[in-house]
């Protein structure tokens, strides 16, 4: 049996990890100021203690001066306008991706393929057993007609985020036999939960895959299986109800009625453009949404601005927001060599895509994965390394590498 097919106790702790950074158990909720203590919070607080050794390998990159920046910003803006219990995202931020820092460097391909692919189906069964213990409410739930009350889902953003979630997770298996379940799972979800953010994400998923096949033999069966989801998804649209809720959705006429009952994104940017005008330099993370709740009387029920770049130039100043923008070129720019490292780039550019209408930029799942990419091995030309099959089950997998390949010695120590 290869080596790199054993499931070693660090893979398990990464899997337990990537579990509960997609389905969030939330533990305790501070209604005041809009905060949640998930599962994840704990394992992030204690897992980086056992790999402390590690430190060694720690490198400086844009993400590093960024995480810098920000806290810096944030320690500076405290005396004027506080530091409450959401400025510690910091701290959960510097942990995630710490935690995808030294994943990046100790795992190959086939390991990421067998743990994504664990985490896909703890997240199936989450869904199933959800929707059995809230089986009388899931009409309001998935028709968006009504609130559940103590209603769990994937994150405790809701059903946005949920989307979102799924289909993210649906990039990351790419390549894999779990991308199509994961893709019908995510544009299903989306389609009834009437995510916006959701379908966005679908039509990229998508159109990353049948660009990825363009050139392989079985395109066109690809090209029809990616058509047949696209109908599925139009069908999910003009089957919902006769007055298609789920455009309207699309509709900016519906974001202005939201905004003059006070709710919705055009609100909140509104008076973030507000505070702007007052401090470009930043008010610290945690400390936007209040100030913008002082500037213009409204209670907002978001503990966001449903835009990162906003969110850090709001609560970052001008300089985070530079040094964030300045990453995302290292990120685009940096060269992924096996499919795995392009599913998480993809992963990663699909996020920033979708940031610009929800998140705030400080999600575990987000800097857990910008932690590995930048951690990922650099190979070169004569270093990538060389696709073999074997036998048996590691048919399953996309992917298996040369042991014998001078390039993967450094992946080969013990885990």
């Amino acid at each position: 049996m290869p080596t790199n097919l054993r499931f070693s106790p660090t893979k398990a702790i990464a899997t337990l990890l990537l579990v509960f950074l997609f389905v969030q158990i939330p533990l305790t909720q501070n209604t005041d100021d809009k905060t949640h203590i998930n599962v994840y919070h704990i394992l992030l607080l204690l897992l980086p203690f056992l790999y402390v050794p590690s430190l060694k390998h720690f490198r400086i990159n844009t993400a590093t001066i960024f995480i810098v920046v920000l806290t810096i910003t944030t320690i500076f803006a405290a005396p004027a306008y506080g530091a409450g219990l959401r400025s510690t995202q910091l701290v959960f931020v510097v942990m995630a991706f710490f935690m995808g820092s030294m994943y990046g460097r100790k795992f190959d391909d086939q390991d990421w393929t067998k743990i994504f692919s664990i985490v896909f189906v703890c997240t199936v069964i989450f869904v199933i057993l959800r929707d059995i213990a809230f089986a009388g409410q899931l009409a309001a739930i998935y028709t968006r007609t009504g609130y559940a009350a103590n209603m769990l889902y994937l994150s405790t953003g809701g059903r946005n985020i949920e989307a979102s979630l799924l289909v993210m997770l649906s990039i990351l298996l790419l390549g894999t036999r779990l991308y199509f379940p994961s893709i019908m799972l995510a544009l299903l979800t989306s389609g009834m939960m009437q995510s916006r953010a959701g379908l966005i994400g679908t039509a990229i998923s998508l159109w990353i895959f049948l660009w990825r096949t363009r050139k392989n033999k079985l395109y066109y069966l690809n090209l029809a299986l990616g058509l047949a989801l696209l109908v599925l998804m139009a069908a999910l649209i003009f089957t919902s109800v006769v007055d298609i809720p789920v455009l309207d959705r699309f509709n900016l006429k519906s974001e202005t009625e939201l905004e003059q009952n006070g709710v919705g994104r055009l609100v909140l940017w509104h008076y973030a453009g507000v505070a702007l005008h007052k401090n470009l330099l930043g008010y610290g993370i945690g400390n936007g949404v209040p100030v913008m709740e002082k500037l213009s009387g409204i209670a907002f029920v978001e503990n966001n601005v449903h835009n990162v770049y906003l969110q850090f130039l709001l609560e970052g100043g001008v300089q985070s927001l530079a040094a964030y923008l300045i990453m995302i070129v290292a990120i685009l720019f940096k060269r992924a060599t096996t499919p795995m490292q392009r599913n998480v780039k993809a992963y990663l550019i699909c996020y920033l895509v979708l940031s610009t209408i929800q998140f705030n930029g400080s999600e575990a799942y987000l800097w857990f994965f910008i932690g590995a990419f930048f951690a990922f091995p650099k190979w070169t030309a004569d270093e990538a390394p060389t696709p073999v099959d074997h036998p048996g089950p590691a048919q399953s997998l996309p992917l298996a590498y040369q042991n014998d390949n001078p390039a993967l010695i450094h992946l080969q120590e013990p885990r």
